[in-house]
């Protein structure tokens, strides 16, 4: 049972061969337990071939410590799944220099490539190319 009320929203959805994560922070590792729920199957759909992931932060993408630490172990598990990359873009932050730092160290804790974008469509190439990489490199 959780300790606190959940905090933070995320939507999911699945475009070829990679998975659109749009959420409003903060968030909490209540709300994070929540989201792994619903993300669950639809990584699974994702295994077993290589994928990526366009994450769209609106307001402050702020983790509390436990959600963060949450975050980095779901990533490492997803990476095992396939997941290659992640592509991130921060909107309507107040903060979005500590926003990129802080998700930074989620990822890099995570072992995960990610690089920082102001537009989906750069976003989407760029996950594209390392999606393609990753196939080049296990073929």
């Amino acid at each position: 049972m959780s300790r606190f009320r959940s905090h933070g929203t995320v939507k999911l959805d699945v475009i070829d061969r990679i998975l659109v994560v749009e959420g409003v922070g903060p968030w909490n590792v209540e709300a994070l337990m929540s989201a792994s729920t619903i993300a669950t199957p639809i990584i699974k759909q994702l295994s077993g071939r290589v994928w990526g992931a366009l994450v769209v932060l609106f307001g402050e993408p702020i983790y509390v410590p436990e959600a963060a630490n949450y975050l980095s172990k779901a990533i490492r598990a997803e990476k095992i799944m396939g997941r290659a990359a992640t592509a991130v873009i921060i909107m309507e932050s107040k903060s979005p220099e500590f926003a990129k730092t802080h998700l930074n160290q989620i990822y890099h804790n995570a072992g995960e490539t990610v690089r920082f974008f102001e537009d989906r469509v750069e976003a989407n190439w760029w996950l594209i190319q390392q999606i393609s990489q990753h196939d080049l490199l296990n073929a």
